[in-house]
């Protein structure tokens, strides 16, 4: 009987382990999160959590809370959390077990977030320090079209951010590509993104006329160009194509641009480009 009562013992103990074990969280409200008092959204607000910052859930109320933001409703329960400073109440609907992946360029008091981008690129940040343009490895299959934008401005007097793409060439052929890269290209003109609100964009989206737009270009030089980078024996494979436009010839994006014009307290215009490098030909 005792040992029956041990292993009782031993069960009811784990239990409560797990019941006050904390859980991790992180914050993808993208202009932070509340801290109450209280889980009432009439509560005082005792502190705010950043984009991304890394909380401890130490306990779920079970008081549901629904609202609605930007048109999206939005679902979930009140759960008290830890910080390093304090105890407090905060909404789970924007919090994730996972924070996504992002992209940070930084300049002298100015940091811009690309949400939900998946880049090759092994370091994340980006820095304007030492040149006026950085670029970024777009993972195949993700495009920065359609993101979040964050911006934190903390120096300067405004800073207004528009967007370009840049279609060129590629060659198909059964999993192999050529792409012309480095040849003829078409650009859009320069666009303003949507701001959402204070410190909150979102980037354009381009359609499928957009990707396949490009400049009067003539067989007879894109077959010379094909044979000067790719060899003989891709321009034999253009043998049935009359225009850009037949197969094997394909048209799509290859980078996608951020312009950002950064107006300083002396009216001074600084500016810097983020280049997203697009894969192609697949």
């Amino acid at each position: 009987m005792n040992f029956f009562k041990q292993i009782l013992a031993l069960v009811l103990l784990v239990n409560v382990s797990l019941l006050n074990a904390q859980e991790q969280a992180y914050v993808i409200a993208d202009n932070g999160l509340s801290i109450r008092e209280k889980p009432d959204v009439n509560s005082e607000k005792i502190g705010r959590l950043k984009y991304g910052e890394s909380i401890e859930i130490s306990e779920n109320t079970g008081e549901k809370l629904v609202i609605l933001d930007n048109g999206k409703t939005v679902s979930g329960n009140w759960v008290k959390i830890k910080t390093r400073t304090k105890y407090g109440y905060v909404f789970d609907g924007y919090l994730a077990k996972e924070l996504t992946k992002s992209i940070e360029a930084d300049f002298k008091g100015l940091n811009i977030k690309i949400k939900d981008l998946k880049s090759t690129d092994e370091f994340k940040v980006k820095s304007f320090f030492d040149s006026d343009t950085v670029s970024v490895d777009v993972e195949l299959g993700d495009s920065p079209e359609g993101k979040t934008l964050l911006l934190k401005n903390k120096n300067y007097k405004r800073v207004s951010i528009f967007q370009q793409f840049e279609n060129s060439i590629s060659i198909t052929n059964e999993g192999p590509h050529c792409d012309l890269t480095e040849w003829k290209h078409y650009y859009s003109n320069w666009e303003p993104i949507e701001q959402i609100n204070r410190g909150t964009y979102k980037t354009l989206k381009y359609n499928e006329e957009d990707w396949t737009k490009f400049i009067n270009v003539s067989m007879e030089e894109l077959k010379q160009e094909i044979l000067d980078y790719c060899g003989s024996d891709w321009v034999k494979h253009l043998k049935d194509a009359k225009s850009i436009k037949d197969y094997p010839i394909s048209v799509s994006t290859s980078r996608i641009f951020l312009k950002i014009l950064i107006t300083d307290s002396d009216d001074n215009i600084i500016e810097k480009v983020i280049e997203f490098r697009i894969p192609m030909g697949c």
